[in-house]
Formats: C-alpha cells, sequence, structure tokens
C-alpha cells in the first residue's frame, strides 16, 4: 500500500457531527475486518439522535437524519464492532481500528454526508 501522508494508526469512532449531538446507530458499515481503506472511502451510514439538529430546524420534534461517513485514513480495517449494528451509541465510542502499522494516536479523520430523502433505506 502506498501512503500519500504520514499518519499513525487511529481508532474509529462515532463522530460528533454537530456541536449538540450526543448520539447515533450504525445501520450499516461499507467495510470489513481485513478491508482496505484510502481517504473518500465509504465507512458506515448512521442514523443521528434528534439532537443533531436544534429545535428551531428540524421538522418534526423528533426529526433523525442519516448520515454517511468516509474516511480520511489510509490502513487496513481491524476489530470492527460490526455487533453494534443497529444500537444506540455515544459519540466517541469505539468502532474499530484504521491500521497502517504504527502505533494507535488517536481518533480518526472522517466527512460526512447527510443521505436525501430517496437514498434512504
Amino acid at each position: 500500500m502506498q501512503r500519500t501522508l504520514i499518519v499513525l494508526s487511529k481508532r474509529i469512532t462515532i463522530p460528533k457531527l454537530s456541536p449538540t449531538h450526543t448520539k447515533s446507530r450504525i445501520i450499516s458499515f461499507d467495510i470489513a475486518n481485513g478491508d482496505e481503506v484510502i481517504e473518500y472511502d465509504p465507512v458506515f451510514t448512521v442514523e443521528c439522535s434528534s439532537d443533531f439538529i436544534t429545535p428551531a430546524y428540524r421538522d418534526s420534534p423528533d426529526q433523525k437524519l442519516k448520515m454517511i461517513v468516509e474516511t480520511q485514513e489510509e490502513g487496513i480495517v481491524t476489530d470492527l464492532r460490526t455487533d453494534l449494528i443497529g444500537k444506540w451509541l455515544d459519540v466517541g465510542s469505539n468502532l474499530g481500528i484504521v491500521d497502517d502499522k504504527d502505533p494507535i494516536d488517536g481518533d480518526w479523520t472522517w466527512q460526512a454526508y447527510t443521505i436525501g430523502e430517496d437514498e434512504k433505506k
């Protein structure tokens, strides 16, 4: 694997997607243990707790958006917690590791996108 950045192994965690966001539920993983990931690979889809959006901007009081989360890391996926699919998890909960054979030095870097109504499953 050719690396484009000098990085250390990172923990895959539930990202904090807004200042008020506290929990997410994994809908699906787009990766598996042993997969090689590079920047912009989709990693999982989450449903966010209703506190993701401040009350004034929600379409309904219990509105929960779905998001696709992509990695900005490169390495091999290990220790992926597929047993957590469908469970509500706190922001920061550990889901696995992107291992590039260096010591773990923190949490991963990610980006996320909302899924449009026509894309929801």
